[in-house]
């Protein structure tokens, strides 16, 4: 496929496989948290919320503009933008930044999270698959 700087085009078909991939990771980050124990890391179930914020934000960016971001993660937001202009508003801005600001630290770093700083990102990641399976109900 045609390839235009931090984007590339993916068939528009793809989406729904990528929101099944996006619910399963939040399903899988919802279970690690119930399953937490006293003393463990929480990484994983960050690392859930990013896969889960990245699958939502890839399954909306290619239903409605054909594309996925092929760079940097981080750069997720402008591709959602634009996918879908202004639909991309402020909250859920934050919300996918806040997200993805984990990312490294979570999947990468020497640092152990705790269980209240994994429930915080995983209230974030509800929040965003919320906006982003209103959004994937619009009319592609």
């Amino acid at each position: 496929m045609a390839r235009k700087g931090p984007v590339r085009s993916v068939p528009r078909t793809e989406w729904k496989g990528r929101l099944e991939n996006a619910r399963a990771f939040l399903k899988a980050a919802d279970d690690l948290m119930a399953l937490g124990e006293a003393g463990r890391s929480c990484n994983p179930i960050i690392t859930q919320c990013v896969d889960t914020a990245i699958g939502y934000g890839d399954a909306i960016s290619i239903k409605f503009g054909g594309i996925v971001n092929a760079v940097d993660h981080h750069a997720l937001g402008s591709t959602l933008r634009r996918a879908i202009g202004a639909r991309f508003s402020a909250r859920p801005a934050q919300q996918l930044a806040q997200i993805l600001t984990e990312k490294d630290a979570a999947a990468y770093g020497a640092h152990s999270a705790t269980p209240v700083a994994a429930g915080e990102i995983l209230k974030v990641a509800k929040r965003f698959a919320e906006w982003a399976e209103v959004e994937l109900a619009r009319p592609g």
